[in-house]
C-alpha cells in the first residue's frame, strides 16, 4: 500500500466520524483536494517532509472545518474577508495606503477584495488550486468551500515573518 492509500484511508476515516451525515462523494471530494495535485510524489517525501506535509494537511483541514464547510457562501465569504483583514500588519498598511491616496472612502475590505480578486486572477500556485478543485468535485458549494479554505492558507503562509498577503498587496500597489 502506498503512502497516499494509506492517506487516503486515514482521511476517510476521520471524514465519515467528522461528518457523517456527507455521502461519500463529498468525503472523496475532499480528500482528493487534502492530498493535492500529485499524491504519489508522497512516498519520496523524506520522514520530515511528510511530518511537514502532515501539518499542512491537518492545518488546511482545519480551516475548511471551522470557517467554510457547510457555511452559505456569503457568510463562508465573509469569514474569509474577516479572517484576513485582521491581520494586523495588512490592516495597518491597507489603512495607511488609504489615507493617502486620492480615494479615502474606500475600506480595508475593498482594497482587500481586490487583491484577492488580482491573485486569483494571475497567481499560479492559485489557479492549480483552482484547476485541482474542479477535477475534485462538481458541487458547487463544495467547490466553493474548497476554493475559501485554500485562499486563506495561501494568504497567511509566513515569508520573512509576514503573511504572503502582506507581500501581494504591496506587489498590487506597485
Amino acid at each position: 500500500m502506498t503512502l497516499a492509500q494509506a492517506l487516503e484511508q486515514e482521511w476517510k476515516t476521520k471524514l465519515q466520524e467528522d461528518y457523517p451525515n456527507h455521502n461519500s462523494d463529498v468525503h472523496n471530494s475532499i480528500i482528493c483536494w487534502l492530498l493535492g495535485n500529485n499524491p504519489s510524489r508522497l512516498d519520496e517525501l523524506t520522514p520530515t517532509q511528510r511530518e511537514m506535509a502532515s501539518k499542512g494537511r491537518e492545518f488546511l483541514y482545519r480551516i475548511l472545518k471551522q470557517r467554510y464547510l457547510d457555511i452559505p457562501p456569503e457568510r463562508a465569504y465573509r469569514n474569509l474577508m474577516q479572517r484576513l483583514s485582521g491581520l494586523v500588519m495588512l490592516r495597518q498598511k491597507i489603512r495607511a495606503w488609504v489615507n493617502t491616496s486620492r480615494d479615502r472612502q474606500r475600506s480595508v475590505i475593498d482594497v482587500l477584495q481586490e487583491v484577492i480578486q488580482e491573485m486569483l486572477n494571475s497567481d499560479r500556485y492559485l489557479q492549480q488550486q483552482m484547476a485541482k478543485i474542479s477535477e475534485c468535485t462538481k458541487n458547487p458549494n463544495l467547490r466553493n468551500s474548497l476554493l475559501l479554505a485554500s485562499v486563506e492558507e495561501y494568504c497567511i503562509r509566513p515569508i520573512r515573518n509576514q503573511p504572503l498577503l502582506v507581500y501581494r498587496f504591496v506587489n498590487y500597489l506597485r
